[in-house]
């Protein structure tokens, strides 16, 4: 803890270079099932090159673990050198850990672009799912042309158009920024005078000041319908057949859930599961988490997506105090299995079976639409 302070100190007022050194984590100090891949002989393996992550609960060490658990060679790739195109020439796929940030998150996309459209690398996540990592403005447009059930939103690069809104709302509103995890940038609008303030600074030639120094909020608004439920955030994480979650609780009187550190670990009502199902259906490749608020009619709506999960324990389901997870069968059940997984090795899994072994079309007809084709879902404890 001490060193984390005396470092942040050195980055934030000693203007120190912020630290991109790789997070290394023991995966098994915790208890969880191995994921394991069952991979045809008479195809050859790809050599893997795996990127470092510097997040307090880093995501490389697990994929690591996966790659040598499963015979895949690998070595770590060094990205943000400037050899990078000539070291990732050696590699068939590149794996990819991402830190979260706008700055970071634009060099892996400038890279995977290069690497999948121009140079032939298979990439994970490919460069369509980065376009989701901390974006809420895209996700939300995706959300919209597939029909799914998202909060009111609404989105304007306009000014008029935004300012002419104002007296037209229902408040209160949630004002979002377009990056930014854990409820960051995210604020309770309950008047006209508060959203005017956000849209006059958010259109001013500076932009709205984020929690990131180097950021600001500018030119386009996010104002979301505020869902007056039981307040509870509902979490639901969909990785290839396994569905997994938590809810998020506010604290005191904040209204905000996500990043609040308090969640509750018990089972998932039917009705987000169905949902996040479809969502991961229409939109979802590897992995998908939906955050989802009930209304007062005891209805679900989408508040956000997120196509990567950032956990700090593989035990991310409790059912009658039991550890574990649900399975989607082919007849519609949600068959639990007292197991807990690393999301990033299911996710690896599911990515490998829908770039080597089939197509991601292919994988969601054999794996997803059985059971989703039912008009019912059935819990088998």
């Amino acid at each position: 803890m001490f060193e984390g302070t005396k470092r942040k100190l050195k980055e934030r007022i000693l203007w120190f270079p912020e630290s991109n050194s790789p997070t290394f984590d023991d995966p098994w100090k915790f208890n969880f099932e191995e994921v394991k891949l069952d991979w045809p002989k008479e195809i050859k393996r790809p050599y893997v090159g795996l990127t470092q992550d510097c997040n307090a609960a880093p995501y490389w060490t697990k994929y690591a673990l996966f790659l040598e658990k499963n015979g895949f060679p690998y070595s770590i790739f060094e990205h943000h050198r400037s050899d990078w195109i000539e070291q990732a020439s050696k590699f068939d796929t590149i794996i990819w850990s991402p830190k979260d940030g706008p700055f970071e998150m634009d060099d892996i996309k400038r890279k995977v672009y290069i690497l999948e459209k121009k140079l032939g690398k298979i990439c994970f996540p490919d460069y369509e799912t980065l376009l989701l990592c901390d974006d809420k403005i895209f996700s939300t447009y995706l959300l919209r042309i597939n029909n799914l059930p998202i909060a009111d939103t609404f989105i304007s690069s306009d000014y008029k158009e935004s300012h002419r809104m104002i007296n037209r709302f229902s408040y209160p509103l949630v004002s979002k920024g377009s990056f930014g995890a854990g409820s960051k940038e995210v604020t309770l609008v309950t008047k006209p005078s508060d959203a005017k303030r956000i849209v006059r600074k958010v259109f001013s030639i500076y932009g709205k000041r984020t929690h990131l120094k180097y950021m600001r909020q500018k030119n386009s608004i996010y104002f979301q319908r505020f869902l007056k439920g039981d307040s509870l955030d509902t979490r639901v994480n969909v990785i290839g057949k396994m569905i997994f979650g938590y809810y998020r609780k506010p604290r005191g009187n904040d209204f905000r859930a996500s990043g609040s550190g308090i969640v509750i670990k018990e089972d998932l009502p039917i009705e987000a599961i169905k949902i996040a199902l479809e969502t991961y259906s229409k939109i979802g490749k590897a992995m998908l988490g939906v955050d989802m608020l009930k209304d007062e009619n005891g209805k679900y709506w989408i508040i956000e997506i997120s196509p990567f999960i950032y956990v700090r324990t593989p035990e991310q389901l409790k059912v009658n105090g039991v550890a574990g997870a649900y399975s989607l069968q082919d007849d519609g059940t949600l068959l639990f299995e007292e197991k807990s997984f690393w999301p990033q090795q299911l996710a690896l899994k599911v990515f490998f079976e829908q770039n080597y072994l089939s197509s991601v079309e292919e994988w969601k007809a054999k794996f997803l639409e059985p059971g989703m084709s039912k008009s019912y879902f059935k819990r088998v404890l």
